[in-house]
């Protein structure tokens, strides 16, 4: 009988404890915003982010509309614009693109006097889906990866992916003739690095 009991107790005791391991693994720890983490007082650093080309501007272009729309929701923060931010960074021989190394988030924090970094890896598409012989879309598909580092552990203490599209209908004639005026490919990429700074900076005053 004693060793049913002590057979039954052990059981109850497994299956308890497998119970309390589902729950860790299933519950999703919430992200803060990264405004919760900034102090009014504490400048942010913007990179530009970096691209699949060096000869590529799209980046430092996402980072300035990242800075316009942070700015817009809230005035006071201290921001040091990605333009500095390079100038710097070509000026004391530091690399400018990809993710910073300590040696130059350590350079960053004492030249540029910022608490925080912000960086990012932009990639960028152009494509034509044709639904009929009437119509087409052509859509601009964006991504960037996106990280805030403090400048004194030189951890990662947030990061995010941001995915955006814009598109546009062409239409046609029956004999193939462009029927209405659609957006370059340049204009299309303009429009989907606005929506793509206006998309990371709204993460920043969002949670998870």
């Amino acid at each position: 009988m004693k060793t049913i009991i002590c057979a039954l107790v052990a059981a109850f005791l497994s299956l308890a404890f497998l119970g309390c391991g589902a729950s860790f693994t299933t519950k999703k720890t919430e992200q803060p915003s990264p405004l919760a983490l900034i102090k009014s007082n504490q400048p942010l650093a913007i990179m530009p982010f970096e691209t699949e080309s060096a000869l590529s501007n799209l980046g430092g272009q996402v980072s300035d509309e990242v800075i316009v729309n942070l700015l817009e929701h809230n005035p006071q923060m201290k921001i040091i614009p990605a333009t500095v931010v390079r100038n710097y960074l070509l000026t004391s021989n530091l690399g400018v693109g990809g993710i910073p190394d300590m040696h130059t988030i350590h350079n960053l924090k004492e030249g540029l006097k910022c608490k925080y970094l912000l960086t990012g890896n932009l990639y960028t598409s152009i494509g034509e889906v044709k639904y009929t012989s009437t119509y087409s879309s052509r859509i601009a598909s964006g991504s960037v990866t996106v990280r805030l580092v403090d400048c004194d552990s030189t951890n990662v203490i947030w990061a995010k992916h941001v995915q955006a599209t814009f598109s546009t209908t062409t239409y046609y004639y029956s004999g193939g003739q462009q029927q209405t005026t659609y957006y370059t490919d340049g204009q299309l990429m303009q429009e989907l690095i606005r929506k793509l700074g206006y998309e990371i900076a709204r993460y920043f005053f969002e949670r998870e």
